[in-house]
């Protein structure tokens, strides 16, 4: 039985931290999402897409990971881009940094299992919070480098 209590206990813990960044990434003001900031700004190497398709073989695994954009009211299917027009490629580079930004959140929730849980538990919990995340992460920063790049190639037809 306390088995089974610890485990709820953690369980209740994780879903309770994932519901609860998902619903203030849901609330971010556009405006704060309009720029970049240290932990989203894209890198040099990540410019061209040759690090995710060559290293991380992304093409191969990313369409299979759950996509939850539209789980808030307010939220935003990331599929649902359809014709690629200007105002909705700006809007979706928004939303992979919205995304990006709950997933660096929601890897951070181990913290709060130091609260009631034993070494062994704790590195545990930090083991699942990158393996859970870091996937969604890479392809917000994936999705987000195409994105640009296809907003700077409409931009420069304009």
């Amino acid at each position: 039985m306390q088995a089974f209590r610890f485990l709820m206990l953690n369980l209740g813990a994780w879903i309770f931290w994932f519901y609860f960044i998902g619903y203030l990434a849901s609330i971010l003001p556009d405006k704060f999402l309009s720029k970049d900031y240290f932990f989203t700004h894209i890198l040099f190497f990540e410019k061209n897409l040759t690090w995710y398709k060559k290293y991380l073989l992304i093409d191969k695994w990313k369409d299979k990971l759950p996509e939850l954009g539209g789980f808030f009211k307010e939220g935003f299917q990331k599929r649902s881009v359809e014709n690629g027009e200007i105002a909705q490629l700006e809007q979706f580079i928004k939303e992979t940094r919205r995304a990006e930004i709950a997933h660096w959140l929601m890897t951070a929730g181990w913290i709060v299992t130091t609260l009631f849980n034993p070494l062994w538990a704790i590195i545990f919990n930090i083991i699942f919070a990158h393996i859970v995340n870091f996937p969604c992460l890479i392809i917000q920063r994936y999705n987000r480098v195409r994105l640009i790049n296809v907003l700077n190639k409409k931009l420069g037809s304009s």
